[in-house]
């Protein structure tokens, strides 16, 4: 029998959050598609939840239509708000007047919010700073580099993951009211992420891109070095530069991830087939 609650509704325990959060953590972008992007993730993490608050095929069958509508934040930082809509269809099962358009309202009004500081916490900053501290080793022929990388990273998230569906549940719809979503503070907390982010992406850059050129010539019969003109002006030109061409092409010329690879590639081989670099 399900645990019920002082309204005969069923107790979301713990245990379900979990459930929850795991189903949120391996599935948050299957499915995904171009109309709608994680709503049918976001419906089938909440299913277990659903299924303990509805027991009538027709009410189980609504409350999934009812989040088969356009959803989509970043899905770490934004685990709260599935947290949140289930403690608000919970609210609703007990006999609250909630309206389909006033829980799709406040998970639109979530996702942004969630969406903007994820970002740049999340895929951005604490990413890279794992990656960074990964790639190190790995150059130095340690092979604990990505094993430690993906312990670590598969940890906190599900770390993340569990704790932020629980705090979302535990708030329900005061997670609205939080003062961490005001749009001033979301606003200072993404420019100082994205500042971080900026810092270490440079970092990584000046460490981790190897870009320098052979090309010399002979002056009175001097032999001077390009590369020692460059390193003069300012140590790692080259690779700023191809970082840089990188960044432009991707942001303004839409190029995707394996057309900058492939085009890498190719200038690596021409360049070191002319002696260039």
């Amino acid at each position: 029998m399900q645990e019920q609650g002082s309204r005969g509704v069923a107790e979301i325990t713990k245990k379900d959050l979990r459930g929850v959060a795991l189903r949120w953590l391996f599935f948050n972008t299957s499915a995904w598609n171009w109309e709608r992007m994680q709503h049918i993730a976001f419906a089938w993490s909440l299913l277990p939840v659903l299924k303990k608050l509805y027991q009538g095929k027709e009410e189980l069958g609504a409350a999934l239509k009812r989040h088969m509508v356009f959803f989509n934040t970043e899905m770490t930082i934004g685990s709260p708000i599935i947290g949140a809509i289930a403690a608000i269809e919970r609210q609703r099962a007990a006999g609250e007047e909630i309206p389909d358009d006033t829980i799709n309202a406040i998970k639109s009004g979530l996702m942004g919010p969630f969406a903007a500081i994820g970002d740049s916490l999340w895929a951005s900053a604490i990413n890279a700073i794992l990656l960074s501290f990964a790639m190190g080793m790995a150059l130095q022929g340690n092979i604990l580099g990505p094993v430690i990388y993906a312990v670590i990273w598969v940890a906190l998230t599900w770390y993340m993951m569990t704790t932020g569906v629980s705090l979302g549940y535990n708030l329900g719809v005061n997670v609205l009211d939080s003062e961490f979503l005001t749009p001033a503070t979301i606003e200072r907390v993404t420019r100082s992420l994205n500042i971080l982010g900026l810092v270490v992406v440079g970092a990584l850059s000046a460490t981790f891109v190897s870009l320098s050129t052979p090309i010399q010539w002979t002056l009175q019969q001097k032999a001077t070095t390009l590369q020692s003109i460059l390193d003069g002006m300012m140590p790692k030109f080259l690779p700023l530069l191809w970082v840089g061409l990188m960044w432009y092409l991707h942001q303004f010329r839409n190029w995707s991830i394996m057309k900058l690879l492939g085009f890498t590639i190719v200038v690596g081989l021409v360049g070191s087939l002319l002696k260039i670099f």
